[in-house]
């Protein structure tokens, strides 16, 4: 089996790919939503905009929490080959994406609670206010300005770890988005197990 395990470490497990797909179909309409409710053409759409933005950013944080958690617990496959600093700069985007993607649905929340806002989600379940929004307003503009340039870092790092995936996939010509994100079968494995898992059983039969 030592061959079939090396292919699967290949690949993301089931949920974590899951999670990341829908996270990234999630934050692309969230980031869109949020520039529209902001600039929106009249105040009326404006108002209609911006509590589905504060609902999808509560989906979005128990989402990334979830994924978080799924993280920690399933193991991963490590990269490799690349340069030591390489490795250090993928752990760096990948961390400040999960770190961007947990604080911007949390400084939204405070900017909510301070304008007072209706925090019902479906059926009469209300978002917790947590905090009692102060006289002073230093707090909300705060986090305004970390959620307004927090959601312009967000683009940017998710534009440079897709621009870095596609580079890695055209230099090495190897598959490497499908191989790790993707839902068929591995290159060179069939859907049922094919050919590389027969031989591997036979493999280790020889053995």
């Amino acid at each position: 089996m030592r061959a079939v395990n090396g292919r699967r470490a290949q690949r993301h497990p089931l949920a974590l790919r899951l999670l990341h797909w829908l996270l990234a179909a999630l934050l692309a309409l969230q980031v869109v939503l949020g520039f529209a409710a902001e600039h929106a053409a009249t105040p009326a759409l404006s108002e209609a905009l911006f509590p589905l933005h504060f609902r999808l950013g509560v989906l979005i944080l128990c989402l990334m929490l979830l994924r978080l958690a799924v993280r920690l617990w399933l193991p991963a496959p490590g990269h490799v080959g690349g340069t030591r600093w390489g490795a250090r700069l993928r752990a760096c985007v990948h961390g400040l994406l999960y770190g961007l993607a947990l604080v911007l649905p949390l400084s939204g929340h405070v900017i909510w609670v301070w304008m007072g806002a209706d925090r019902t989600l479906f059926a009469g379940v209300q978002v917790p206010a947590l905090f009692v929004p102060p006289a002073d307003e230093t707090g909300r503009a705060i986090a305004w300005y970390v959620h307004v340039y927090g959601a312009w870092a967000l683009s940017a790092l998710v534009g440079l770890h897709v621009a870095a995936a596609v580079s890695r996939q055209l230099r090495q010509g190897d598959g490497f988005i499908s191989r790790r994100m993707g839902f068929g079968a591995l290159p060179g494995e069939a859907a049922d197990g094919g050919p590389a898992r027969r031989a591997g059983a036979a493999s280790q039969v020889g053995e």
